[in-house]
């Protein structure tokens, strides 16, 4: 019983070590912080009118473009949008942009 719980307390260091690992490996974390917001709203949050899709893609490019990111694939989902957000030619996060209140959301 005691070499079952010395087995089991190993496994469970081991795993958190190796998580901890893998976190610092994978960067810093999504590009996107919370609480971020498309400049075109008048007020965080709220859109006086649905922005239209193609205007909510210029908006994102442009915002990320002055955080020296660019845009991957975009899809129109709904009143959403859906953009990968690339550095170095390597995905850097996956944002859902909200057409109606101008939030821009990390899906990680």
């Amino acid at each position: 019983m005691k070499a079952l719980r010395t087995i089991t307390r190993s496994a469970l260091t081991a795993s958190i070590l190796l998580s901890a690992v893998s976190f610092s490996v994978a960067g810093e974390g999504p590009v996107t912080p919370y609480g971020a917001y498309c400049k075109d709203c008048a007020v965080y949050g709220s859109c006086k009118e649905s922005i239209p899709p193609r205007e909510a893609i210029q908006s994102l490019r442009k915002y990320y473009e002055e955080r020296g990111y660019g845009l991957g694939n975009v899809a129109h989902k709904g009143r959403f949008i859906e953009a990968e957000v690339m550095q170095n030619n390597k995905q850097v996060d996956k944002v859902l942009f909200d057409r109606k209140t101008g939030r821009i959301r990390s899906m990680y």
